[in-house]
């Protein structure tokens, strides 16, 4: 388990993506646009908020650390897409909240509503990410994880 503080990110960093995760804090609801409706996340202080890149650096870190900002601070939404929307290609980062997240890089990226899939860069698939009281487990072969300060 790696602990984590209210201001941290632990950051997953694989050869071709990043995922970066935070604890939600505080119960909040996150909501989500889906072709169809709009549903209605509600996350408890210790749920995760999980943001997938697909290339790293600095500069996409640093935009990992805005999104988990604008999804606690600001109250963005999420946007679920059509499978074969074209903008799905386009997507530098998805994101996925809740209590246990699988990685899997054999979806469509920003087409999945089910929130315990996020879509990843393939040496991070397989991994499972899971909220513990202070902390978050990591379930599979990672080589570099990192806490920071957001």
């Amino acid at each position: 388990m790696f602990r984590i503080k209210k201001d941290e990110i632990l950051f997953i960093r694989g050869d071709n993506g990043v995922i970066g995760v935070a604890k939600s804090e505080k119960p909040r609801n996150i909501f989500m646009g889906t072709p169809k409706e709009e549903i209605v996340l509600s996350l408890d202080e210790d749920d995760l908020i999980a943001v997938s890149a697909f290339e790293t650096g600095p500069k996409i870190e640093k935009a990992i650390k805005c999104m988990i900002h604008l999804l606690k601070e600001i109250g963005t939404p999420l946007i679920v897409l059509d499978e074969d929307h074209p903008t799905s290609k386009r997507l530098k980062m998805v994101v996925s909240v809740g209590e246990t997240i699988k990685l899997d890089c054999d979806i469509t990226p920003g087409t999945h509503p089910e929130q315990d899939l996020l879509c990843s860069a393939p040496e991070l698939s397989g991994t499972i990410i899971k909220r513990a009281k202070n902390g978050i487990i990591i379930e599979g072969e990672v080589e570099r994880i990192d806490i920071e300060h957001s």
